[in-house]
C-alpha cells in the first residue's frame, strides 16, 4: 500500500469506509424491520424490506471484507482499522443471522 498514489490510496480508503458503514446501517435497519413486521396487525407488512435490507448488509460487509484483505488491513490508524472490523464484523454477522432468521422462522 506505500506505493499507491494519493488519490488511489484516498479512494480506496473511501470505499472502505462506505463499505463498512452501509453494511452496519443495512444490518441494524434490516432488524429494525424485522422487528416491525412482528408486530400485531401491522399497516404494512415490511418483511421484504428486511430481506432486502440483509442483503445489502451482507453485499456491503463482504465488499469492505475484501478491499481489507486486498489491502492487507493497512487503510488508516489503528483506531480506523479498528473500527472498520467491527462495523463489517457486524454487517456480516447481523446480515447472515438476519437471512437464517427469515428462512427458519418464515412469518405468516
Amino acid at each position: 500500500m506505500d506505493n499507491l498514489p494519493h488519490r488511489e490510496y484516498w479512494k480506496i480508503f473511501g470505499n472502505l469506509i462506505e463499505s463498512a458503514d452501509a453494511g452496519a446501517v443495512a444490518g441494524c435497519l434490516g432488524w429494525i424491520f424485522y422487528w416491525l413486521d412482528l408486530v400485531p396487525d401491522p399497516l404494512f407488512r415490511t418483511h421484504v424490506l428486511s430481506e432486502a435490507t440483509f442483503l445489502v448488509a451482507l453485499l456491503a460487509g463482504l465488499r469492505g471484507m475484501w478491499i481489507m484483505v486486498r489491502t492487507k488491513n493497512s487503510l488508516g490508524t489503528r483506531k480506523d482499522r479498528a473500527l472498520h472490523i467491527a462495523e463489517i464484523s457486524y454487517a456480516i454477522i447481523a446480515s447472515l443471522s438476519g437471512l437464517t432468521v427469515n428462512l427458519v422462522l418464515p412469518l405468516q
